[in-house]
């Protein structure tokens, strides 16, 4: 080969290289959208005659158990006690959450709402909740009241609501995922708010950049970067650790009730970082942490195999951390 056919030769494998790239980038799918109460953004490398099928199966969901869609069966069961089901999606997902309202001994539970209704927003209403008046209410949030038929679901007692926020998401991403792979699609990446997953090549990096801010006393943000693998994996988070309340030991604490007793939660945790195999699992342990006392949440995390977690909480009036080798 002579001198002046290297440049030549060269010049057309790059070419080809660059070719095949933009090939590659543009067998990507992209989808985006709002549904249950949040944005979200799915890719896939596959045929973009699927994304019908999945945009049914995403609005399945949202007609399903959006609750802030007065049409919704969860939004009709609420408000009437009884609704008629036009699949098995609902009563699926309520014994889904059973599973885990019994493995967490009750952290989380799907009847909570009338608890989270009478404390308001910030817990704005805490001067109206007395012992009382939250024992009567917690009566309403046992699971055991809502009955599932075979078409219909309904409750025993007049004032029973279902609210599967913390659960909802991460089932909707592992359906969808399941859809995708079923159909020889091995490469993904689907986000619902913060919840995620991430499966073979993307055309993102396989790293998620999760930015943690800490407020300190006077109103600033520290923001620190954690960046974390998600390939072949699920992230879900739960907490807001911008928004917290002191109580009058000058304790910070997350805005979230815990159900068994049915007043704010006092255990430090101010935001919980879940990294699994499955997002229905990252997204209810996310929750299920936030719940039980930092000890509690630390021993659960290490007796399950495959899942990593990165926590903040709040130690003697001061922002720390804790968390697992692989995030």
């Amino acid at each position: 080969m002579s001198n002046k056919q290297r440049p030549w030769i060269l010049g057309v494998l790059l070419c080809l290289v660059f070719a095949a790239c933009e090939a590659d980038k543009s067998s990507f799918v992209f989808l985006e959208g709002k549904a249950l109460g949040v944005m979200y953004s799915i890719s896939y490398r596959g045929e973009p005659s699927i994304s019908r099928q999945i945009d049914s199966i995403i609005l399945v969901f949202d007609a399903t158990v959006n609750i802030e869609r007065p049409d919704s069966e969860i939004s009709t069961f609420n408000r009437d006690g009884f609704v008629e089901l036009s699949s098995d999606l609902l009563s699926e997902m309520i014994l889904t959450s059973m599973h885990y309202y019994r493995i967490s001994r009750g952290a989380v539970n799907h009847c909570i709402l009338p608890l989270i209704h009478a404390w308001g927003r910030e817990f704005g209403n805490k001067r109206e909740m007395h012992s009382d008046k939250i024992d009567s209410l917690k009566m309403l949030c046992n699971p055991e009241y809502i009955e599932i038929g075979d078409n219909y679901i309904r409750t025993s007692i007049p004032g029973s609501k279902i609210d599967l926020n913390y659960l909802d998401k991460g089932y909707l991403i592992d359906n969808l995922s399941d859809f995708l792979m079923d159909r020889g699609v091995k490469d993904f990446h689907i986000e619902f708010g913060t919840d995620l997953i991430s499966f073979g090549k993307n055309f993102k990096n396989a790293t998620h950049n999760l930015v943690v801010n800490f407020p300190d006393l006077a109103g600033n943000l520290k923001n620190a970067e954690l960046k974390t693998s998600l390939k072949n994996a699920a992230y879900s988070s739960s907490g807001n650790y911008e928004k917290f309340y002191v109580d009058e030991t000058g304790a910070k604490h997350s805005h979230l009730i815990d159900p068994r007793t049915g007043y704010p939660i006092k255990n430090g945790l101010l935001s919980t970082h879940i990294k699994s195999k499955k997002c229905l699992q990252a997204d209810a342990l996310a929750t299920i942490c936030m719940i039980l006392s930092l000890e509690e949440s630390m021993a659960l995390i290490q007796n399950l195999p495959g899942v990593e977690a990165f926590f903040v909480y709040s130690e003697s009036g001061e922002f720390a951390t804790w968390k697992t080798p692989g995030f």
